[in-house]
């Protein structure tokens, strides 16, 4: 192990550390990491240079650069998020006992890019790689009530709704963005219902949504309630792992 790069990461973890303190004196991280004064300051003054470390201004306290979001921002942008959901998504299937789907959001449409199917032998089916319309289904809701109101109007004139089907799917994306979840019922394809909540990244970003998909004739209030929690659930537990905080 080179001495000087574990030195230096003894000072990052120390400056890291969660806790009430956000700035670190010299000597402070001289007693945290046991390490001279004299080593920090020569290793604090080159992990300067490279912004992994800042000085707060007018004092000689320290604290961690932004070149970590930059890096953090450039590894969330790199995660392959049907991997990274598909553990979630298989114990959703398991606790409700219906087909889940994984989409993304891809210009005024959805693509399904992952399933669970359910255990049941009847049960619905829709094929990965379908391309739905962003204004159908509990799903899309979801997504569509997580973008911006630039990308929802370019989505509304790419698929040329009227006036009060944009103001309907504006309605239920406000109802949405309050609740955290969508329900619809035979917008896509009769007899069914689907529930859907986002799944967020770090600032909030739209990465994509999960849903539950079951017959109508199964449907009562406490079915509804009981998917709802469980979809909710899975979506931020995948949304935790993509930075969302």
């Amino acid at each position: 192990m080179i001495q000087s790069i574990e030195r230096a990461m003894q000072i990052i973890d120390v400056l890291a550390a969660d806790g009430q303190k956000d700035t670190w004196s010299v000597a402070d991280l001289s007693e945290q990491t046991g390490l001279p004064a004299s080593t920090i300051y020569r290793i604090i003054e080159t992990l300067t240079a490279y912004h992994l470390v800042e000085q707060v201004p007018g004092k000689r306290a320290y604290m961690l650069g932004s070149k970590w979001l930059e890096y953090g921002m450039k590894l969330f942008d790199k995660l392959d998020v049907r991997n990274l959901a598909r553990p979630a998504l298989e114990q959703l299937a398991r606790d409700v006992k219906e087909t889940v789907y994984l989409d993304i959001p891809k210009g005024h449409e959805s693509i399904i890019i992952d399933r669970v199917d359910s255990p049941r032998n009847v049960r619905i089916v829709d094929p990965i790689g379908e391309r739905i319309p962003l204004h159908i289904g509990a799903a899309n809701r979801t997504m569509l009530a997580h973008m911006h109101d630039s990308q929802m109007e370019q989505i509304f004139s790419d698929l040329s709704l009227d006036e009060n089907e944009t103001a309907a799917v504006k309605q239920a994306a406000r109802e949405t963005r309050r609740s955290g979840y969508a329900i619809s019922f035979g917008e896509k394809t009769k007899g069914t219902v689907s529930v859907g909540a986002p799944v967020l990244g770090y600032g909030q970003k739209i990465h994509g949504a999960i849903s539950a998909e079951f017959l109508e004739y199964d449907v009562t209030e406490a079915h509804i309630n009981f998917i709802i929690e469980h979809v909710k659930q899975a979506a931020h537990r995948i949304s935790e792992q993509l930075g969302r905080v």
